[in-house]
């Protein structure tokens, strides 16, 4: 299990009040536990995470091509001409 997973496990709540009194409290707890939720009037609207954390949700897994690869449907018979009609001309 990576450190990422076993970090999940543990979270902390923060009021927007009290995240914006212990910012650095809140970033090492991101840092060394895992995400952290901050709430406005009792709801969840802004989770901390590490940076290291972030990477791994922004990179995707596989590519475009891959997925289509992976399809269920093999297949099927697409059509991926694009069709050479520019639209009407407009006077500016």
């Amino acid at each position: 299990m990576g450190k990422i997973a076993r970090r999940r496990k543990r979270h902390k709540t923060w009021q927007l009040q009290e995240a914006k009194a212990k910012f650095s409290k809140v970033v090492d707890n991101a840092l060394e536990e895992g995400y952290q939720v901050i709430t406005r009037n009792g709801d969840p609207v802004v989770v901390v995470i590490s940076k290291t954390e972030f990477d791994q949700y922004k990179t995707p897994k596989n590519t475009l091509i891959d997925f289509f690869q992976a399809s269920p449907y093999p297949n099927i018979d697409l059509d991926l001409q694009r069709d050479k009609d520019f639209g009407r001309e407009i006077d500016l």
